[in-house]
């Protein structure tokens, strides 16, 4: 939705350096589109809101009547009084290009763009315009806020122990968040593991699981007890065969007395008969 003031998805605060004419006599003229406007010549007032949707083409447009060589022009912004960074993707803002382009537009972008025009003495002046965007995930921006906090509190070309140093309170922080109760996880995880479930699939799958697992412990009972069949039969035929082996011998042993006994009783016969 955007304000009916606004045309095209076009934002125009005016940064207006007054021209004064040569004749002393003439007054001093202005291009004024604001409330008031200040000894500098430069149109102020309060800023201007503008809602815009996600994607949408913005251009946040600053106009300056005369630029002299002498001075720049830069674009500021900030969110709930936090200076941010402005977006890479913006185009233009400064000395050559004013206007401050956004081809797509996101949620990120939001905030308070300041026009900044530095003057020959040296002062800054600058206009407001407050920028919105619908659709926005307020833990995605808060956390989108704080990266580009601390992205504008950081130097770069600062070594890793003095990075340390400056983050420390939100590592510890970050630290605390992050620690697990482990006695607290491990029953909360028993208890939900042995919660009972009512429905209907669960139970079916459950039956099916024990159908399986009493399936699968019953072929290798029986398998088990086929091995241990095979083995005791196989353990009875070799004690009878041993058994059969030992007989055998033992009536060889025996024939092989019992024909001795006879030969030397036939000895002897003839022997006594001889006498």
């Amino acid at each position: 939705m955007k304000i009916p003031w606004v045309q095209s998805k076009t934002i125009s605060p005016i940064i207006t350096q007054k021209t004064m004419a040569k004749n002393k006599n003439r007054k001093k003229t202005y291009k004024d589109n604001s409330t008031s406007h200040n000894k500098n010549g430069l149109n102020s007032g309060d800023p201007l809101n503008f809602t815009a949707n996600e994607d949408d083409n913005v251009t946040l447009t600053c106009i300056v009547d005369v630029m002299h060589a002498n001075k720049s022009l830069f674009w500021t912004r900030s969110v709930d009084g936090t200076s941010v960074i402005v977006s890479e993707y913006a185009k233009g803002g400064n000395d050559t290009s004013h206007n401050l382009v956004f081809e797509h537009v996101k949620w990120t972008d939001e905030g308070s763009y300041k026009c900044n025009v530095i003057n020959s003495s040296g002062m800054i002046q600058t206009v407001e315009t407050r920028t919105l965007f619908s659709n926005m995930h307020p833990c995605r921006c808060e956390y989108r806020r704080r990266l580009e906090h601390w992205g504008s509190k950081l130097i770069p070309n600062k070594s890793r122990q003095e990075l340390l140093k400056e983050l420390e309170s939100e590592l510890q922080k970050m630290k605390k968040d992050l620690e697990v109760n482990k006695t607290q996880l491990s029953s909360s995880i028993r208890r939900r593991s042995s919660a009972p479930d009512k429905r209907k699939s669960s139970e079916r799958m459950g039956l099916a699981g024990a159908a399986f697992i009493c399936i699968v412990v019953g072929l290798v009972i029986l398998m088990d007890l086929l091995t241990i069949v095979k083995f005791l039969t196989n353990s009875i035929t070799f004690w009878n065969y041993k058994k059969m082996e030992r007989d055998k011998v033992k009536n060889k042993k025996r024939q092989m007395r019992k024909r001795r006994f006879e030969k030397n009783e036939w000895n002897t016969a003839i022997t006594e008969s001889t006498v």
